[in-house]
């Protein structure tokens, strides 16, 4: 591909124009409790929009991880509060069903229709705007997320964004970045807008289909003043995924190696949860050529798929955990033969410097390119 030359210039740039902010209005308990494998060092603690935040991030000092992250010791996830969101339409406005979540279903929806659901796109960034300590609602605002033809449990929007290359072609290398599939991962939702924001038509990344979907687990954040792992029905998304192993193994599994612990519910059944059933419409829809999901705070570089695997990405270097029933990266990675790279950031509550936030950017683009070479040579 051209336009390499490029990248190193504008990787400088971004990372001077970057501010460090906290990550969360609410400091996150529940992940850094079950994280053993992280310790942190000099920390600053959380801050609230209405005060200065720090500017710089703590220390990250990683120690070996468990062999299986399952049986850290977590706390237990609060009850499922009253959802915060507002009424979605009056009776005018079909709603769009979650079990018929797509992109494709927007064509069924008039102009006005689909306005109307707009604007609870515009809501929802006002809610993020609130929670999230280092990203603005004008930031949301300004990215022009399309309603993604989905709700979540409690009725809020399902969003993303699509970024086309600048030479638009039907082999157009296609990549899906996700983030907040765990509502209580702060920062796994913060960095998807601290790199939109890097993100530069002209330079490299301007020739791959990108869709962002930054936060995917809406109600998991957003349901009053503790967010949560799980999602409204108390049930972990990533491991409701419907992989070809789901029914036999998926709740033994999660009762015979985590204790039944509540964080981990994998559902009654596979894809029974609406926000898991968008995901995999828009796998379906959009067939990415390779997966980016975010978590936090396990501080490596995951991956799932029997392709060559990056060595590292920014800080975050290779340490391959294998698949559970129900994850995304069994669903999509084993099942689908769809590369799934998982970045563990080293916090759930507190963001990376700004130079690692522009070094993971530009090291996940510089790995895109070269899988993206790849395909266009087979």
């Amino acid at each position: 591909m051209s336009k390499q030359w490029k990248m190193a210039g504008a990787c400088v740039l971004c990372a001077a124009a970057l501010l460090l902010q906290g990550c969360a209005k609410v400091s996150d308990t529940d992940e850094s409790a079950a994280a053993p494998a992280v310790t942190t060092v000099a920390a600053p603690v959380e801050s609230p929009k209405a005060t200065t935040e720090a500017t710089a991030a703590g220390t990250f000092v990683a120690t070996p991880v468990p062999q299986t992250l399952e049986t850290a010791t977590e706390i237990a996830a609060p009850s499922t509060a009253t959802s915060l969101a507002p009424a979605v339409v009056d009776g005018s406005l079909p709603q769009v069903a979650a079990d018929t979540a797509s992109v494709s279903s927007l064509a069924r929806l008039t102009p006005e229709e689909i306005a109307a659901h707009q604007g609870e796109v515009d809501k929802l960034c006002a809610m993020i705007g609130d929670k999230l300590s280092s990203v603005e609602t004008k930031d949301c605002l300004d990215q022009l997320f399309r309603f993604g033809g989905g709700y979540s449990i409690n009725n809020r929007p399902l969003m993303f964004k699509d970024y086309m290359p600048d030479e638009v072609a039907d082999n157009a290398f296609r990549v899906l970045l996700m983030g907040g599939v765990h509502g209580d991962e702060y920062s796994s939702i913060s960095i998807i807008f601290k790199w939109l924001s890097l993100f530069a038509p002209d330079a490299l990344e301007g020739e791959f289909h990108w869709r962002f979907a930054p936060l995917v687990n809406p109600d998991g954040l957003l349901d009053g003043s503790q967010a949560k792992r799980q999602n409204a029905n108390g049930v972990d998304l990533n491991r409701n995924f419907p992989s070809e192993d789901w029914n036999a193994t998926a709740v033994q599994y999660w009762q015979e190696s985590t204790g039944s612990n509540p964080r981990r519910f994998p559902g009654n059944s596979a894809a029974s949860e609406p926000e898991v059933q968008w995901i995999v419409d828009q796998i379906i829809e959009f067939q990415p050529d390779v997966i980016v999901s975010v978590h936090a705070p396990y501080h490596i570089l995951d991956f799932d798929d029997p392709t060559e695997a990056p060595r590292h990405i920014g800080e975050l270097y290779l340490h391959q955990l294998g698949v559970y029933p129900g994850s995304l990266g069994n669903y999509a990675g084993l099942n689908k033969s769809i590369p799934v790279v998982t970045l563990e950031l080293p916090s759930a509550g507190i963001m990376p410097k700004p130079d690692q936030i522009a070094l993971m950017w530009n090291d996940l683009v510089g790995w895109l390119d070269k899988e993206g070479r790849k395909k266009m040579q087979d």
